[in-house]
């Protein structure tokens, strides 16, 4: 519009047009933004493409820690599991070790006590013995002395 089509309007029109304008400015405004807005994302995604790239390579690095942890883990294992294995050969000998010494023991108590047993077994017989001898000459002498009749 020209000024003089502006100075012929009333004062409601301007006022209207006024508002008209703002509303438009607003809107204007808001899509300025909002385009803005999309351009700062797109400048973002951007960035983050060479961010990506370089999170990508970072993480790399963190899996490759995690498998040099991984392999120092199992190595480790592998160490301990060695020396259980040692350890338990020890043990195993020295239990093989006292059974042996139980077993030996055991048999010298055995033999002491089959000796023991002999011997006084022996002891018994002979006094058995002596005791029989004793009985069997007594009843000899007995039968010397009192005729027993016979039936």
């Amino acid at each position: 519009m020209t000024e003089q089509e502006l100075r012929r309007l009333s004062r409601k029109e301007l006022l209207e047009m006024l508002i008209m304008q703002s509303e438009e400015l607003e809107s204007t405004n808001k899509k300025l933004a909002n385009t803005k807005s999309k351009l700062l994302e797109r400048e973002i995604s951007i960035d983050n493409a060479g961010s990506i790239a370089e999170a990508a390579l970072q993480v790399n690095g963190v899996f490759e820690a995690a498998q040099k942890a991984c392999e120092q883990y199992i190595d480790n294992i592998k160490n301990l599991s060695k020396r259980q294995e040692v350890i338990c050969d020890q043990k195993m000998k020295e239990c093989e070790e006292q059974t042996q010494k139980m077993l030996k023991d055991a048999q010298i108590e055995c033999d002491m006590m089959k000796a023991k047993a002999k011997v006084e077994a022996e002891k018994y017989w002979s006094e058995v013995s002596t005791k029989l001898e004793n009985f069997y000459r007594e009843y000899n002498e007995l039968q010397k002395i009192l005729p027993i009749k016979e039936k």
